[in-house]
């Protein structure tokens, strides 16, 4: 019994593809695999697979997608059959949350592997993508992996696509650039954000609101959570750096752009949101992200009104 819990699709994506390649061989899968998705398929009929004994092979394995919508009821009747006796399939279950107050989940933590399949933390990103890089043979310098993550987004499926163009990209050079970044990292999602941004410093509420319902059409609505996040941080970093220098006097721009480091070439654009933004309060705007990001990972709220209440309130 292995429990994939966590909303990095690509991590559970890539723990179910282990799982089943040692399991079942591709001959084998036609007979002993049944995938089925709790949204619609009901508990009796995923008890009913995970009760079916193997077809000509060892084993069997069981799949159930989308494990959170499984209503109250149904994580009972699964939690009284799992906990009764082992099930003679190998069961799979992928949720991105699960109550931990209700029984199936006791159940599932004494009986079954749980492989955590959250998402990274953004500080996380950079050493991330420098794994999969190495994985393809290639290696990539500190500040360009911290670029890819700025101009990508935290979406490891994402990431993972822009690697392989990447190493595509520089064919038999072994270490890949800032510059190599720059000219194969997607940058749709940078010029929405920075749009955005600008609308709201701007306090242009509805078209502010207009571009993040296109970037969501593009997006995942967390993705686009952690671009707003990402930007608002640099915002408040380059005022930060503008302040240490006394009023009337310039500051000087190479030092400022070498403390931003991989986000030098995105000064001027910082610095004309930080002056249009004026006084920006550190702990209110930190506030509101932190808000967001919880009534979207709690549920208490649906994940575009959420974005469209973070926008307003930036807007006020």
């Amino acid at each position: 019994m292995y429990l994939l819990l966590g909303e990095e699709e690509w991590l559970a994506e890539q723990a179910l593809r282990e799982l089943l390649d040692g399991a079942l061989s591709p001959s084998e899968r036609d007979l002993n695999l049944d995938v089925l998705d709790a949204t619609d398929a009901p508990v009796q009929e995923i008890i009913t697979r995970c009760e079916t004994l193997p077809f000509f092979g060892n084993r069997r394995a069981v799949v159930v997608r989308r494990g959170e919508r499984l209503r109250p009821p149904d994580q009972d009747a699964l939690a009284a059959y799992l906990g009764e006796r082992p099930p003679p399939s190998m069961v799979i279950l992928l949720a991105e949350k699960l109550d931990k107050r209700r029984r199936l989940f006791a159940v599932l933590q004494r009986i079954s592997r749980i492989i955590p399949c959250r998402r990274m933390d953004p500080g996380e990103l950079p050493g991330w993508v420098r794994a999969r890089v190495e994985a393809a043979g290639k290696t990539i310098a500190p500040e360009a992996a911290e670029a890819l993550v700025a101009l990508v987004g935290g979406a490891l499926r994402e990431l993972h696509s822009e690697v392989a163009k990447l190493a595509a990209f520089v064919g038999d050079r072994g270490r890949i650039t800032v510059d190599d970044v720059r000219e194969v990292a997607s940058h749709v999602a940078e010029v929405t954000v920075f749009d955005l941004m600008d609308a709201v410093g701007e306090r242009q509420a509805e078209r502010a609101l207009r571009l993040l319902r296109v970037g969501m059409a593009a997006e995942a609505p967390v993705k686009v959570l952690f671009m707003l996040g990402d930007q608002i941080r640099m915002l408040l970093r380059t005022k930060a750096l503008l302040a240490r220098h006394p009023p009337g006097r310039r500051p000087p721009e190479g030092a400022i752009r070498n403390t931003l480091g991989t986000r030098a070439f995105l000064y001027d654009r910082y610095r004309a949101q930080v002056a249009a933004f004026g006084r920006m309060d550190v702990v209110r705007l930190l506030g509101l992200l932190a808000e967001t990001d919880t009534d979207i990972k709690t549920g208490s709220m649906p994940p575009d009104l959420a974005l469209e209440t973070l926008i307003v309130g930036l807007c006020v």
